[in-house]
């Protein structure tokens, strides 16, 4: 998990720096923004925003932190309005791919910015994917217990799971940057996604 470091406990005002930083590292990138142009969209003083963020990176990583617990609450009270869990599993697929969307957008960077923040982005991704598999796996285990699903090895099926949506995520970006994804891009990774659902879906499935 990424320790997101201040020295300040002024809650309203970490959260307008976030939510500044949000606003133009998502339309800039990581490489172009600068902490003196983050501090003057906030009229604060260079100095007074390092003494809540000592360096760029650990300010990117808490927007990206602050993206990653807004998702996954949504996830949370999304889940509660579902007592079926196949209908679970789709709303599930279909929040991702709007986070992964929104995610792509906010830390749109070139090769040589990853290297600059790669620490930090690992350890993002890293948080992701274990309270992705968290999740996943309650959904299924509640499908088993309600005798929807036939599942031997319920944790293992959800990082299965994952692993086979990122890949097919990946058949699509391939090795292009980024910046240069369309919309047509995301909208064709979601239909590969929704059509590996499906399947997935009646393969566990009691008969």
């Amino acid at each position: 998990m990424v320790a997101i470091v201040h020295h300040s406990g002024n809650t309203e005002r970490i959260d307008e720096i976030l939510n500044v930083a949000q606003k133009r590292i998502g339309h800039y990138g990581f490489e172009k923004t600068t902490m003196s142009e983050i501090a003057a969209d906030l009229n604060l003083s260079k100095a007074s925003l390092y003494y809540y963020f000592p360096d760029k990176e650990s300010l990117w990583s808490a927007v990206l932190a602050k993206e990653q617990k807004e998702f996954f609450l949504l996830m949370s009270v999304r889940m509660q309005e579902f007592r079926d869990p196949e209908k679970m599993i789709s709303e599930f697929v279909i929040l991702r791919h709007e986070y992964f969307t929104t995610f792509l957008n906010l830390t749109k960077f070139r090769f040589s910015d990853f290297y600059q923040i790669r620490p930090h982005f690992r350890q993002m991704i890293d948080r992701l994917k274990y309270l992705e598999t968290e999740q996943l796996t309650g959904i299924l285990n509640r499908g088993k217990k309600t005798g929807v699903f036939k599942i031997k090895k319920v944790e293992a099926t959800a990082r299965l799971f994952l692993e086979v949506l990122h890949g097919l995520r990946m058949i699509v970006i391939r090795n292009r940057p980024i910046l240069e994804l369309t919309q047509e891009d995301y909208d064709l990774m979601f239909e590969k996604q929704k059509g590996f659902v499906e399947l997935f879906i009646r393969s566990i499935k009691n008969k």
